[in-house]
């Protein structure tokens, strides 16, 4: 049994270099339980020496037979789980916000509704220097994932690109108020941040919009208030593999509503997660069901968040971001399918990514 496991592998590793069909690229956990993505053995480091000694007949070590045989299978033929480690340095910088983020008040856009002020603390608006009505200089959403950094989507990043907005909730309002009962609660002012710089993956594909991701790196840290928070990143393999087999999603933005006008408040809406068809299949999006919901225009780079367990205790951990609908210029809600950045699949390139100057 022992040799005929060493001759399977050995044939398909060798087979799978021919093949090249699409990639089943979403995470997977190693033979020794660590996070890893299903990848053909010729793109996976640790496996192509073995690929190159077998395809030679050059004798394997000890070791390079024990992960010969040990290396995990993926559902998709002739791909295996491959390790892709996240950079420890940003790891623990994410991890420095465990306590706090991901904290919502209420767990109760396109046919949405309203959210309660200060709900949702990670929420950013990207401010653009272009001259006109509020609105014209706020045009795209992003979510605060440490104090330097705000999360995004690639095609929201411009070079007129000046600030970052936090804390906010009714853009009409200089300064947004709650009553309960008798008494009267305030948020703080919203804070204005002027932008330091941004990163967007080199792949990033602006025409058909694959790997629609940034990072927009603040010119200086903010404090953390009641009203100024992170988002949960999935950072573990247990986070990771929920958020990418959950249903019931939110999102979460200022863009345009049923009326066809931008909305002054945030709006939150459910959506549900489903496996691409082959027509839209990308490694890097994630489908969702419109069925009505959806978001629109001036939610782009805002958050597609799900609701787990994190850290023993129930938070919102970012899915998503908030990329385009079929043909970009659908009617929103009025097309079966939208896609968002699968933020999962750019685990490695963020933690990687807010390390660097």
């Amino acid at each position: 049994m022992l040799g005929l496991r060493f001759s399977t592998l050995a044939i398909c590793l060798i087979l799978s270099l021919q093949w090249i069909g699409p990639v089943d690229s979403k995470i997977c956990q190693t033979h020794d339980n660590k996070v890893g993505k299903c990848k053909r053995p010729r793109d996976c480091p640790a496996l192509q020496p073995i690929v190159k000694k077998l395809r030679e007949g050059v004798p394997l070590t000890n070791e390079e037979k024990i992960l010969k045989t040990s290396v995990a299978t993926c559902i998709k033929k002739k791909t295996f789980c491959c390790e892709e480690p996240l950079n420890s340095t940003g790891l623990e910088l994410l991890k420095e916000n465990d306590n706090i983020c991901g904290n919502f008040v209420d767990f109760m856009v396109f046919n949405g509704r309203n959210i309660r002020p200060g709900s949702r603390p990670w929420m950013a608006l990207l401010e653009y220097n272009v001259s006109g009505p509020i609105r014209t200089r706020f045009k795209c959403g992003g979510t605060l994932i440490t104090p330097e950094f705000v999360l995004t989507a690639a095609h929201c990043i411009e070079d007129n690109l000046v600030s970052v907005r936090l804390g906010e909730h009714d853009l009409s309002q200089p300064i947004d108020c709650m009553v309960y009962g008798n008494k009267k609660k305030c948020l703080d002012r919203p804070l204005d941040v002027p932008v330091e710089n941004w990163k967007i993956p080199e792949d990033y594909d602006d025409f058909h919009l694959l790997n629609d991701i940034a990072l927009i790196r603040l010119r200086e840290p903010v404090q953390f208030t009641n009203w100024i928070r992170p988002i949960c990143l999935p950072l573990s393999l247990d986070v990771q593999l929920d958020v990418q087999t959950g249903n019931t999603m939110e999102v979460v933005g200022w863009g345009r509503t049923e009326k066809n006008i931008l909305s002054d408040v945030p709006k939150k809406a459910f959506v549900q997660r489903l496996q691409c068809g082959p027509d839209y299949a990308t490694t890097s999006s994630i489908c969702i069901r419109t069925n009505g919901t959806d978001a629109c225009a001036g939610d782009s780079g805002g958050p597609l968040a799900y609701a787990t367990s994190y850290k023993g205790k129930q938070r919102l951990v970012q899915a998503g971001i908030v990329s385009y609908g079929i043909g970009r210029m659908h009617r929103c809600g009025q097309q079966p399918l939208a896609f968002y950045t699968d933020v999962v699949e750019f685990m490695a390139w963020i933690t990687e990514t807010i390390v660097k100057k």
